[in-house]
């Protein structure tokens, strides 16, 4: 085919313009680099500052608006607006505190941070040759020195089987919380229970391996703390006991013993003996026999009972006591001293009595001032003067009586006395 000829300013002049500026308006704009903020640095802590700037920065940006929030929709949420082009200059808006500065590079400065300055923070930036500002949203964590965690309840009991929950008590910049149990961090399972910020512990179908010292450990990028052992106690039982000595027992009479009752249970129960179905009052965990007498013959049993889980368990010995007499219990002190007081006292009531009765026979006897007492003594018969008995006649039938007369004291019987 033959070339077209076209004549200037003709037709085709006027087609050719318009096509060269609509492909001009349908070529792409260029495309924008995603903007970051980054955070300097990285950790803030309470009462320090922080820099948040926007990296990489648009090129040909003219101004910027800082807000605190994840939207820019909100007016009431301006921090401030900052325009770098083509004097710097600063505009506070109603979320400014008095601690946010901007600078080179649409860099926002927040001075004497505290907790509450934890949230979003979002950026938009203007460039002229965009038709719609860049935005970028970041997150500000602002940490503190983490005090003392705590754990509530900081003690309990809680029956076999039964459930518990601890919750951990701490700042809100902990962001991260571990549960230890022993001292050894516990592994998560399921059968524990959770909450999704690890703050509440929840233990259900407690066994008695769950009885322990639990804490709760809280960690930020600037500190770690550790709470106080929270004591956990597993009450169970008795679900039986018995009795040491087991029976048997055979003994003698004057012989020691101590029976003691055994019972696994937690709180430690309380005990009560019996002796032949007759309460003894004795509530210790032993009964002691010092000196073993007739008297404590018989079946004896014990009676272990938790009053937490309210259970109770029973045992019982016999207890045989052989010989015919027991031996004597030595004396005490105070005996000894009373049968000394009262053979002191028989003896003086003794002396007593003796010298009375001297006292009365001397009085009965004759004073040496007196008249001597007269002894008579018989004396032979004395020749005396009267008829002469004539040979051949006969005797003479009176009788004949020998004198009594009194007997001289002599020398002999003076010394005597």
């Amino acid at each position: 085919m033959g070339r077209i000829l076209h004549r200037p300013g003709g037709p085709w002049t006027g087609i050719l313009l318009a096509a060269s500026v609509l492909g001009s308006c349908l070529q792409p704009a260029p495309a924008q680099t995603p903007v970051t903020i980054v955070l300097t640095p990285p950790s803030p802590v309470v009462g320090g500052g922080v820099s948040l700037a926007p990296q990489p920065l648009p090129q040909g940006f003219t101004s910027c608006f800082w807000y605190r929030s994840a939207t820019v929709t909100d007016p009431n949420s301006l921090i401030l607006n900052y325009v770098q082009y083509p004097n710097p200059n600063q505009t506070n808006g109603p979320a400014h505190t008095g601690r946010e500065t901007a600078g080179p590079g649409c860099a926002l400065h927040i001075a004497g941070l505290t907790l509450n300055d934890t949230g979003n923070y979002t950026v938009a930036i203007q460039i002229p040759t965009a038709p719609n500002p860049v935005r970028s949203t970041v997150v500000l964590r602002v940490y503190e020195i983490l005090p003392k965690p705590t754990v509530t309840p900081n003690q309990t009991l809680v029956l076999e089987n039964g459930t518990f929950t601890l919750t951990c008590n701490s700042s809100p910049s902990a962001n991260t919380v571990l549960w230890l149990r022993d001292g050894a961090s516990l592994v998560p399972s399921e059968r524990l229970g959770l909450s999704p910020d690890n703050r509440t512990l929840t233990v259900p179908n407690v066994t008695r391996g769950d009885a322990a010292a639990y804490q709760c450990e809280v960690r930020n990028p600037i500190s770690t703390n550790r709470s106080e052992p929270s004591t956990v106690t597993v009450a169970y039982g008795p679900n039986s006991a018995q009795i040491d000595p087991p029976g048997p027992i055979a003994l003698t009479l004057g012989s020691l013993l101590t029976l003691r009752c055994v019972a696994n249970s937690v709180p430690a129960p309380s005990y009560r003996w019996v002796l032949n179905g007759t309460d003894t009052k004795e509530t210790g965990s032993s009964l002691t026999f010092n000196s073993i007498t007739q008297d404590h013959q018989g079946t004896y049993m014990c009676q272990a009972h938790n009053p937490v889980t309210g259970r109770t368990a029973w045992a019982s010995v016999a207890m045989r006591v052989t010989g015919t007499d027991a031996p004597r219990p030595a004396l005490s002190a105070g005996a000894v001293a009373g049968i000394v007081i009262g053979s002191l006292a028989g003896a003086a009531l003794v002396g007593v009595t003796v010298y009375f009765l001297y006292s009365r026979c001397r009085n009965e006897t004759p004073k040496e001032n007196e008249a001597p007492v007269l002894v008579y003594e018989n004396l032979p018969p004395t020749s005396w003067a009267g008829p002469v008995a004539q040979p051949g006649s006969p005797s003479d039938p009176s009788p004949t009586y020998q004198t009594l007369q009194p007997q001289q004291q002599d020398v002999y019987e003076e010394l005597k006395k």
